[in-house]
């Protein structure tokens, strides 16, 4: 879900609990007004300015640049073993038994067409889809990372178990996955057949996210003390806005709500949907 945004703007969206993917993971540093936000480990706050920005990607370890997110423009390189500036996608290749490394970069994919099983080697490409599971294709895909990809047609990649292959399927509810060695644990669980996912069935380990079948929505949730229950953003105090939704919202001093992090667009305005869902561009 990497991306590299500028100028971010607050929009505020009432009890909003599902978030296309480009609206997740989008705050930076310029969302952070006050100083008791600007977290130290990722942010500079200016005194003079009032104001927090990026510090560079040079300066974080390992679990820090993987960990902050999309606009901050980091990628770890695996090969250098340093925190570095995304340059594209199509500059980066990996083993491919680590073709998931492409999903770690800034609105990529793995690119089938360049996966060389004598090589043993796949190169990233741009994402051509707004999902975190983009793919062009299941035929070349190892049957270790065959996991729940999704073709442009909206098709999945899916283990055959028995016959140890990738294949191409039709999934359009969790109860397609036949098997709980396939049922999508994005998405779905096991209980006797796979089941969707809910917040109010996820234990307190697990009460944070899941994924749309197509892995381009996500929807948050947050444990109340005894259960897991629908996200509402309304309820956030402002110590909760950041990290319960993984850097989606930022708190806003002004209106003191917790407000969802935008992408500026042209064509865009300043819109309060009540209980409808807002239909946000994605990365």
């Amino acid at each position: 879900m990497k991306i590299y945004l500028i100028g971010f703007t607050l929009f505020f969206i009432a009890n909003s609990v599902t978030l296309q993917l480009g609206s997740v993971y989008q705050c930076s540093c310029e969302n952070l007004l006050q100083q008791a936000d600007c977290l130290s480990d990722y942010c500079t706050w200016d005194p003079n300015g009032s104001t927090c920005s990026n510090k560079a990607c040079s300066s974080f370890s390992k679990n820090d640049c993987q960990g902050v997110p999309d606009p901050f423009n980091c990628i770890w390189n695996y090969k250098t073993s340093k925190c570095e500036d995304f340059t594209s996608c199509s500059d980066y290749s990996y083993k491919t038994t680590e073709g998931d490394y492409c999903y770690e970069l800034i609105k990529c994919q793995v690119d089938a067409d360049t996966i060389d099983l004598t090589a043993g080697t796949v190169k990233c490409m741009d994402r051509t889809q707004e999902s975190a599971l983009s793919i062009g294709s299941c035929d070349k895909i190892p049957y270790s990372e065959c996991n729940w990809l999704v073709t442009s047609d909206g098709k999945q990649c899916v283990k055959n178990v028995s016959a140890q292959t990738c294949e191409t399927k039709t999934i359009t509810q969790c109860s397609d996955y036949t098997s709980i060695d396939v049922c999508n644990t994005n998405s779905c669980y096991w209980g006797d057949t796979c089941k969707p996912l809910s917040c109010s069935i996820l234990p307190e380990s697990s009460c944070m996210l899941f994924f749309s079948l197509d892995a381009k929505q996500v929807t948050f949730c947050k444990w109340d003390g005894t259960k897991c229950s629908d996200l509402d953003t309304t309820t956030l105090t402002q110590t909760q806005c950041l990290a319960y939704t993984l850097y989606s919202y930022a708190w806003n001093p002004d209106t003191k709500k917790c407000e969802i992090c935008q992408e500026p667009d042209s064509s865009s305005e300043f819109i309060l949907y009540g209980s409808i869902l807002l239909a946000i561009m994605l990365n």
